[in-house]
């Protein structure tokens, strides 16, 4: 698949920002002038429109090239009147700029890409640059369909792209094969994806409760937000945790309740100096049978195995559930819907908690699952070089405001984002750790000299929240504020996170039997939640073991061996 959910949700963070941003900033000081944005459709095509922006520009080719691509869009991907995605800022960029004529060949909708890349490779059209995933990146080198792109790497990367792509130890690691670059990843940040437990607080100081420090703590409060009326209504209408049919994912997860037991379902760990598979090991066991107690007691919704993530979001907006095990920027969605039905809801971050002495650790997975490739045979394979280091000189680490509103967007017209239409989008994996800490650095000092625009658009939201009590404002408070979910992922990053030590190519076994074993894995969780008995996770083991877990195990190991 070539969505992510960290990018996904970063698109979602910012349009919360842009949309709560209007109204603070509004009656907030104002910010520092800048010149105002092109007008669309007009300045976008006139020939100075780049006079006077501080923009690093890599060589031009001139004459310019071609440089065919394919890609696809959806319904979230706007256009400013008179463009459209042959004919943008960006494409037009490439052009004036760089001297690189993009076109794109085809344009689908992004459920249809890999089928329709699929279909255009195997008849020979093969675009000159375009993007991948991790299955398809080790196919096509395997067919001898990408081109080498270590010396143009080497001979073309700028300073800029040279560090955001070493600030994932895995990254470039992951590119190579036989020590061949064969493609440029598709940076984010993968810590993003560790879970980090939520719990209105409202609730708790309602009832007195004090804030959890081991799972003990979370089962003793899961049962006293079921059975105490922590709302207050009068109506036995609230559940402790939130579940949904996935088990997995975003929102409402049991990764992060698997983690406090010492269980890593899912991924790949080294015990003993091997690397084994955490659904597997023993430590599950007592996981499931406090999952399928709180289950009986009614602590988990009866229908939870029928729940997708919308229905249990519903379920969170309506105030019935009081703690879920998610990800950072969960009080942007949905726990946001809690407080937009109740002013004084107020979900705090917890790190995960443990069941005995040893600190628990929050599993996380590499997120680079994209990269942008060249066909081989392509006379200028830097050209995709170049156009990274646009991005990253110029997007990335650009402060200029009218940069990033030229090829980013502005507050004028917040559905239009602009990077939707380029492939070519890395994000540095530690700008939100760093960013989090310069926001806690000038909320103590009352001073936010230095910071950028998204960050100062985020300190102001922080400080109509602590100075004018703008209970909507919380969001931000509960993700980059002092005690907010940022300072956890910061935590995980040291010594409290664990991170998938397989993140290579999927092993000839693990493609033909892992979606099967995935499958058996989450029935069995499922059912004994419910109340089958905790032996069928003994069967289960064994099962997985015979039905080739033991050969993709194996398989994993020998890559380990080379892949350090």
């Amino acid at each position: 698949m070539r969505t992510r959910i960290s990018g996904t949700k970063r698109l979602s963070t910012l349009t919360a920002l842009f949309l709560i941003s209007i109204l603070i900033l509004t009656s907030c000081s104002s910010p520092t002038p800048t010149a105002p944005p092109p007008a669309a459709g007009q300045a976008e095509h006139s020939t100075d429109i780049y006079e006077g922006l501080n923009l690093v520009v890599p060589n031009r080719y001139d004459p310019p090239i071609e440089m065919s691509s394919v890609t696809s869009v959806d319904a979230t991907v706007k256009f400013l009147e008179g463009d459209d995605i042959h004919n943008n800022i960006w494409t037009r960029t490439y052009a004036s700029l760089l001297g690189i004529n993009l076109r794109y060949d085809w344009v689908v909708d992004a459920s249809m890409y890999d089928q329709k890349l699929g279909l255009s490779v195997n008849s020979g059209d093969i675009p000159d640059m375009f993007v991948v995933d991790s299955a398809q990146f080790l196919t096509y080198y395997e067919a001898g369909l990408l081109a080498d792109l270590t010396d143009a790497y080497e001979a073309e990367a700028s300073d800029a792209t040279r560090d955001i792509l070493s600030q994932d130890p895995i990254a470039m690691k992951v590119a190579t094969i036989d020590g061949k670059l064969l493609g440029i990843p598709l940076t984010d940040a993968s810590v993003t994806s560790a879970s980090v437990l939520w719990i209105r607080q409202d609730w708790l100081d309602r009832l007195g409760i004090p804030a959890p420090t081991s799972m003990a703590d979370v089962l003793e409060i899961s049962r006293r937000f079921t059975e105490e009326d922590p709302d207050g209504d009068g109506v036995d209408d609230t559940i402790g945790l939130a579940v949904t049919k996935d088990l997995f994912g975003a929102i409402a997860s049991l990764q992060g309740f698997f983690n406090g037991y010492h269980a890593y379902p899912g991924i790949w760990f080294e015990r003993d100096g091997s690397i084994v598979y955490g659904s597997v090991q023993p430590e599950m066991r007592d996981a499931l049978l406090a999952l399928q107690k709180m289950y009986a007691d009614g602590q988990i919704d009866r229908e939870f195995g029928v729940k997708d993530i919308n229905q249990v979001t519903e379920t969170i907006s309506q105030g019935e559930c009081g703690m879920e095990f998610g990800v950072w920027w969960n009080p942007y969605h949905p726990l946001n819907l809690s407080q937009a039905n109740d002013p004084d809801a107020y979900w705090q971050a917890y790190a995960i908690p443990s069941i005995d002495e040893t600190p628990a650790k929050s599993q996380y997975t590499s997120a680079i699952a994209s990269f942008l490739v060249v066909r081989e045979g392509y006379e200028h394979p830097e050209a995709l070089i170049r156009m990274v280091n646009f991005w990253t000189d110029n997007i990335v680490r650009s402060q200029d405001d009218n940069v990033r509103n030229l090829f980013l967007g502005n507050l004028d017209n917040p559905d239009v984002v602009l990077y939707k239409y380029t492939p070519v989008v890395l994000w540095e994996p530690t700008a939100g750790i760093k960013t989090g800490r310069q926001l806690r650095e000038a909320l103590a000092k009352r001073d936010p000299t230095g910071l950028n625009r998204e960050a100062l658009w985020r300190y102001r939201i922080m400080q109509a929240y602590f100075e004018q009590g703008t209970k909507e404002a919380w969001v931000e408070v509960a993700t980059n504020g002092p005690n907010g979910s940022v300072v956890i992922l910061e935590d995980v990053l040291g010594d409290r996170g664990l991170m998938n030590r397989f993140y290579g190519m999927p092993t000839p076994a693990m493609a033909e039997k892992m979606p099967t074993l995935s499958t058996m894995e989450s029935e069995m969780i499922t059912k004994i939640i419910m109340g089958e008995p905790i032996d069928q996770f003994d069967r289960f083991v064994e099962t997985w073991h015979q039905m080739g877990g033991a050969e993709i195990t194996e398989e994993v190991n020998q890559w380990a061996a080379s892949n350090p």
